[in-house]
Parts: structure tokens; C-alpha cells; sequence
């Protein structure tokens, strides 16, 4: 039996970048007990690691030098040859040398914190298009081809970079003619090729001592060779050379398809089809090639976690590993980690979070556990991450408990996710240890709420209404009372089942009239979502590598927001343009108020709305306005924390400035302050120190099996793309049902019984 081990890594924060204190910081910070943190620095080991070898599991090629070696009587004389001057082949380092990136912002000068050389994004695509899905299609790396193109025959001069250039060249040459070829020698110096027929046809090249290239030292050519029989999917055409042909495109997109590969290759060689498993194997070869090995990168992690935390001060990591049976090893199994600019500035965010997961892919399987704040401007903030094994109750906890103990300690904070069985269970299981803790310095609550689409969506996954799911989107969304009764009696008179499953949900966790302001107004995990679309191309890749991706996308979005908020405070802004948008339509709509009754003793106001013939209330009521207490009988303002148009109708008529009502989160200081704190850039890996901790393997039991994998997710008409073919049954030929499902089994057996 494997025992877990748990650990984690704290940084002491530090004074990082600007801190805006603002009257909503100080009234949380009063209600805050303080805490202290044990910390555990990230020192240099002084132990020897003893570990065992343990073999990739990749799947590998056959060596180009292995193809097919022969000896026959086409052995030329090498005297014939004067590649007499080649040398060994020395293994020698190339450093490639490349712009720094500006990606730090305006980082303070007097702190100089690096005095080496900083890593750098492996890609471009991980600085750029932040929110475009993060497709770049450019690519600078090196070509393929030295000083040849496929317009040439071959000739004795020709010079290559490397013996890899000229196998890719000869590859490419004989698909071009249809040509088959065998190799009769290959080593580190020399390389010799003939035709598989033995027609005469035969290249041969060295590597020569005086400058390094390869080069061409005898050529019988061209290769005029007939087939009776032509081959579309040849052997030539492996997954190495198809490697080279495809790697400017998996550079620019990490994610892109199988299908999309083999086009590229069909439209590059016109007469030959790639196997959809060589084009799956070249992809991950090319990942491999551009952002090294997925085993290298678990043993890579830890180191890159300790530099992560030590440039980037109040960063948060937790790890838990299992045992490997042997000394100063261990295999991964979850790490959550928090970055400490994220944190410092969700103090200044409303205090609601959303999380989700999502399938990693490439090598090894996983799931990564995202939690996401909302800013003063309604847009996603990055909080939190986790790699996790799976999507389970013990894996939700764990999650969630280090976001209480690493990220947050306000009170009253409001989980939004969708309806899986295991998150509730897991926030249940938070609620009942909270109830039990004794521990001041722990968050003694926390609120539950659901994604109404979700709840909507599941609705009609079971009823197939989509009425019905309509209803009850617009249940979920009703800011009154007195609308939500009305439409969930129109529920139960359309389908009593559907209405007395949806009573049987608490209404505070789906219904916005019963949330108490908890919300403020996100009704869905929408945001989260479009975070997981950002990291998709991410998600195949080295597990080390994601986490860069991850760093790089969090420090560019960080700075575009600062950048974009002091130029709206410099043009005298104060409040955020989500908030203000929203204030500017009630606005609009509290011309049309009366005031038909004040008491100025307590600020009480009521307010008549005019008739509205294109409402389903038709409008014309009296809604009730408490300025002292902040409420209003309607409900959107203690719900969206913004005055609602009654209550900017009641401050105009005693001249008072209804802006002094918008919530202190929803202002350009408050949203300055958020995204304030500065990532620093971290080291280079030659510079990053090998901290106390056992060497990362990853978990046989997470390799990911050949095959397509068997999904584990329900789907529903949430999955279907705009554009995209719904399904259809096989019975009644109704699009959004298959025939096991068919609502008209019975009656279309009979039809079909009847025709036969």
C-alpha cells in the first residue's frame, strides 16, 4: 500500500508592485483576523539523488541509420570517394540567442532582481493573442533544406547543417519522384543511400572536418526507376520526416487537429495520404522537439515551482505525491499553486469565485482545476490552478481547502460552479468542517450557488423542452420576487414533474431573487470557460511547459489591464465601464419615473414605473426606495450592488448624486489596485536551484492508452457548436436525441412494423 506524502512551499509576501487601499479594503480588512503562514523555503539539496533508471515510454521510430542496411555487390571502392577527411562527430551545445520580450511592464528599475538571464516563452503564441484561442501561425524557426529546393536534382558540392537535413532531403526527393530507397550505411560522419531496385541510383555524403557541414560526395543520378504499383501511404513518408514538414504549424498551434495535419501534408506531397497514427506520432514528436520530453518536464517541476516562488514573492504551492518504494523519488499525483500577484490583488475583486476543470491530453492524463474571480469590469481574473488525477469529491476538497488556507480568508465568499455530484459533495463536506473548526483564522462560511444554464441545461437533457429550459433560464435570472413565482407557476402548469424536481433544488443556490446579493450578478461559469478555451492550446503539452504557458499568459494579461486602466483614470474615469454601462441605462429609464410619495426623516421613496405594453408586466407598479438602508423593493440593487433606475429617480428629485451608491468594488481605484502587483520574471533554467525535494516521476497508471479516449463527460445541447450538426435519431429523425432516447420509440417501431 503507497503512502501519500504532503507538502507544500510558501513565500513569505512581500512589498509587491502597488497596493491602492480603498474604504471597501479597509471595511475587509477590519473584519479580518490576522493570520501567520508557516513557511518553508526552497534551499538547495544537499543530498545525492540515487534513482533508478526508468525508460521512456514514448513511442520511438526505427533510427533512420536502421531502416534497411544491406550489404551487396553495389559496395563502391572508397578510394572512389573523397570523403577521406571526415570527422567524429563532437556533441556540442548550440546557444541560440534571442530579443528579450517585453513583457514585464513597467518594473521597477531600483529593484534589481535579476542579474541573469530570465526565461523566455518557448513560443511566441504564449505572449500573443491572449484571448483569440491563442492560434499563431508564424514560425522563425530554421528551414528544413540548406541550400537545396525541390526544383534540384542532386549534385556532388551540395552542403547541409546536419545529417538530419540531408535524411530529410533525401526523404523528400524520393516521395516527390515516388522513388524507394534503402541504406546501405549510416553513422555519425557518413551517410550512403541506393535504390531498393538497384538500378544504379545512389547518394553519398560525409561530414566534413574543415567547417562542420554536411556535404555531398558522390551522386549517380537522377532516379529514373518504374513502378507497376504506386504506393499512397509509403514508408518513406514516416513520422520523423513528417515531423519536420508539420512543425512550424504545431508551433503555432499546440492543439491543432490530426485532420488539419494531414491536409498539410497532402497539399505538400499531393501524391501520397499520411496515416492518421504517423501524423499523431509526428505531432507529439514535434511537441517533444519544440518543448522537450513529458517525463523530462516531471522531473523538471518541482525545480520550476521553487523558481517560480522565489521571483515571484507570496506565491503559494502544494504538492501531494505517493511513494515510489525508493529513496528520494516519488510519483506525482496533485499540485495546486497560486500566484502571488493574483492573490494580492483578488483583495480588491468581489468576493465570488468560479471553478471548473478541464481534460489535459498529450502523454499522461489529468484534470486542471481552474478557480476564477471577476474584476471591478465584470472580466475574468485568474486566481488559482491545480493538476489533479481526476475530477472526484477528494480532489474538489483538496482544491478548495488550499484556496481557503493559500488564497483568501474573507468571509461570506460565493462558489459558482456547475451541478457535478462530486464539487457538492466536496463543499458539504467544507460547510460540515467549518461548522466543526474551532480555528478563528478560518473562513467560517461560504456560499454555494449554481450556473443557471447549467441547471437549465439539465433540465432539458431530461424533459428534451426546450420551452421549459427557456423558463427556466428566465426563473433563474427574475431579480423579483413576484416575477420568479410567476414564471415557476408557468413551469408547473407546463410540465408538473419538471416543477416539482425544480422545487426539490434549494432556491438560493440557482434562483437570482433568493440569492441575497452573494452573485453579484454572475449567473453562470461563463468566464471560466472562456479561460479553459485560452489554455487549450496548452493543455497537450509538457506538464512544466503548461505551467510556463500559464505564468506568461497570466504576466501579458496582467499588464494590458493596468496599462488600459490608468489611461481611463488619466481621462477621469471613476468608475468601471461595466458598471457604468449598467448605470447609464437605468439612468435612461428613471426619466420616465414619478415619485408619488417621500419622507425625507428616512429617505423613503416611491417610485410609479410607467405602463410598458411590450412587457409581460406591463409595468405601472410602485417600487418602494430606502436610500438609508440601501434597498429597494425590486431587488437589482441589492443584488447587482448598482442603483437601479428607481433609485437614481429618487436621488434626482432631492438632488443628490445617485454615483455615490455604486459599490466601491465596481471603482477604477479598486480595479487599478487589483492587477497592481507585478510578476517578475523568472530565471533561467541553468540558473534554477535544485530545492529539497524528491525526484518527480509521473504515475504509470496515468499513461494515456493508444487509441481514442472514452469520454467521461455527459454531453449536452450546452456542447454543440452554432455551426455544428446536432444529433439526430435514427427513429423519428428529430434533431437533439439518438433512438435510445427517442421520445417516439414506440410510435415509430409501429410505423416501421406497419411499412414492412
Amino acid at each position: 500500500m503507497l503512502n501519500d506524502a504532503e507538502l507544500y512551499v510558501e513565500v513569505e509576501p512581500q512589498s509587491v508592485g502597488i497596493v491602492m487601499q480603498s474604504p471597501m479594503v479597509e471595511r475587509i480588512a477590519q473584519s479580518l483576523p490576522e493570520t501567520l503562514t508557516p513557511v518553508e523555503e526552497c534551499g538547495l539539496s544537499t543530498q545525492v539523488d540515487n534513482i533508478p533508471y526508468v525508460p521512456s515510454e514514448h513511442i520511438d521510430d526505427i533510427e533512420f541509420s536502421e531502416r534497411l542496411v544491406v550489404n551487396d555487390d553495389y559496395d563502391m571502392d572508397e578510394k572512389e570517394d573523397d570523403d577521406y577527411d571526415v570527422e567524429e562527430e563532437e556533441e556540442e551545445e548550440e546557444e541560440e540567442e534571442s530579443n528579450e520580450l517585453d513583457c514585464w511592464g513597467d518594473m521597477p528599475d531600483a529593484d534589481n532582481r535579476q542579474t541573469v538571464p530570465i526565461l523566455q516563452a518557448p513560443s511566441q503564441s504564449f505572449l500573443e493573442n491572449t484571448w483569440d484561442d491563442i492560434h499563431d501561425p508564424s514560425y522563425d524557426g530554421k528551414m528544413c533544406i540548406t541550400n537545396w529546393d525541390e526544383s534540384q536534382e542532386f549534385q556532388k558540392g551540395l552542403q547541409f547543417s546536419d545529417k538530419q537535413e540531408v535524411q530529410h532531403t533525401i526523404m523528400f526527393y524520393s516521395l516527390k519522384h515516388n522513388q524507394v530507397y534503402k541504406v546501405k550505411e549510416s553513422n555519425k560522419t557518413k551517410l550512403h543511400v541506393c535504390c531498393i531496385n538497384l538500378c544504379g541510383w545512389r547518394v553519398r555524403a560525409c561530414k566534413r572536418s574543415k567547417h562542420g557541414l554536411w556535404e555531398i560526395t558522390k551522386y549517380n543520378g537522377p532516379h529514373t526507376c518504374t513502378h507497376d504499383i504506386f504506393t499512397p501511404n509509403s514508408t518513406v513518408l514516416d513520422s520523423k520526416f513528417i515531423e519536420r514538414e508539420v512543425r512550424h504549424l504545431v508551433q503555432g498551434d499546440h492543439s491543432i487537429k490530426i485532420k488539419a495535419l494531414q491536409k498539410e501534408i497532402k497539399h505538400l506531397h499531393k501524391n501520397y495520404d499520411a496515416s492518421y497514427y504517423k501524423v499523431w506520432d509526428a505531432r507529439r514528436k514535434a511537441i517533444v522537439h519544440l518543448f522537450g520530453d513529458w517525463d523530462e518536464s516531471y522531473h523538471l517541476l518541482p525545480k520550476f515551482m521553487a523558481a517560480l516562488t522565489e521571483s515571484n514573492p507570496g506565491s503559494k504551492v502544494e504538492w501531494k505525491t505517493l511513494n515510489t518504494g525508493v529513496i528520494r523519488s516519488a510519483y506525482f499525483y496533485r499540485v495546486f499553486w497560486a500566484l502571488g500577484p493574483s492573490i494580492e490583488g483578488f483583495k480588491h475583486c468581489r468576493p465570488m469565485i468560479s471553478i471548473d476543470a478541464t481534460f489535459l491530453y498529450g502523454k499522461y492524463k489529468g484534470k486542471l482545476m481552474i478557480a476564477m474571480a471577476q474584476d471591478a469590469n465584470n472580466s475574468v481574473y485568474p486566481l488559482a490552478f491545480a493538476v489533479v488525477e481526476e475530477e472526484s469529491q477528494s480532489s474538489w476538497y483538496w482544491f478548495l481547502d488550499c484556496i481557503k488556507k493559500h488564497v483568501t480568508t474573507l468571509e461570506g465568499i460565493c462558489i459558482i460552479s456547475d451541478r457535478h455530484t462530486e464539487i457538492m459533495s466536496a463543499i458539504n463536506a467544507i460547510l460540515a468542517t467549518d461548522d466543526e473548526d474551532d480555528d478563528s483564522s478560518r473562513p467560517p462560511n461560504l456560499y454555494h450557488r449554481f450556473c443557471i444554464r447549467h441547471v437549465a441545461s439539465n433540465f432539458n437533457e431530461r424533459y428534451h423542452d426546450k420551452q421549459l429550459k427557456n423558463m427556466i433560464k428566465k426563473a433563474g435570472g427574475a431579480n423579483q420576487l413576484r416575477k420568479f413565482n410567476t414564471i415557476m407557476e408557468a413551469i408547473r402548469k407546463l410540465n408538473p414533474s419538471a416543477g416539482k424536481r425544480l422545487d426539490d433544488i434549494p432556491r438560493e443556490k440557482w434562483a437570482l431573487a433568493h440569492d441575497d446579493g452573494r452573485r453579484y450578478r454572475a449567473t453562470t461559469t461563463n468566464l471560466v470557460e472562456c479561460f479553459n478555451s485560452v489554455l487549450k492550446g496548452a493543455r497537450n503539452l509538457p506538464i512544466t511547459v503548461m505551467m510556463e504557458f500559464i505564468f506568461f499568459k497570466l504576466v501579458k494579461y496582467f499588464n494590458d489591464r493596468r496599462n488600459n486602466i490608468r489611461a481611463n483614470l488619466e481621462k477621469g474615469q471613476v468608475y468601471s465601464k461595466h458598471a457604468m454601462d449598467i448605470f447609464e441605462k437605468y439612468a435612461e429609464k428613471s426619466l420616465l419615473h414619478i415619485i408619488t410619495e417621500v419622507t425625507r426623516e428616512d429617505s423613503t421613496f416611491s417610485v410609479r414605473t410607467p405602463m410598458n405594453p411590450n412587457s409581460i408586466n406591463r409595468g405601472n407598479h410602485i417600487q418602494i426606495v430606502k436610500l438609508l438602508d440601501r434597498t429597494c423593493s425590486c431587488g437589482k440593487w441589492q443584488l447587482y450592488k448598482i442603483p437601479c433606475s428607481h433609485v437614481i429617480a429618487s436621488c434626482r428629485a432631492i438632488s443628490l448624486n445617485a454615483h455615490q451608491f455604486i459599490d466601491p468594488c465596481y471603482k477604477l481605484t479598486e480595479h487599478l489596485a487589483s492587477y497592481s502587483p507585478k510578476f517578475y520574471p523568472i530565471k533561467d533554467v541553468l540558473y534554477w536551484q535544485e530545492p529539497d525535494f524528491p525526484k518527480l516521476y509521473a504515475h504509470p497508471n496515468m499513461t494515456r492508452q493508444r487509441g481514442r479516449p472514452r469520454s467521461t463527460r455527459l454531453r449536452n445541447e450546452m456542447d454543440w457548436r452554432k455551426n455544428q450538426a446536432k444529433p439526430k435519431c435514427g427513429l423519428c429523425h428529430q434533431e437533439g436525441h439518438n433512438r435510445r432516447k427517442c421520445p417516439n420509440a414506440n410510435q415509430a417501431s409501429s410505423s416501421n412494423a406497419a411499412i414492412n
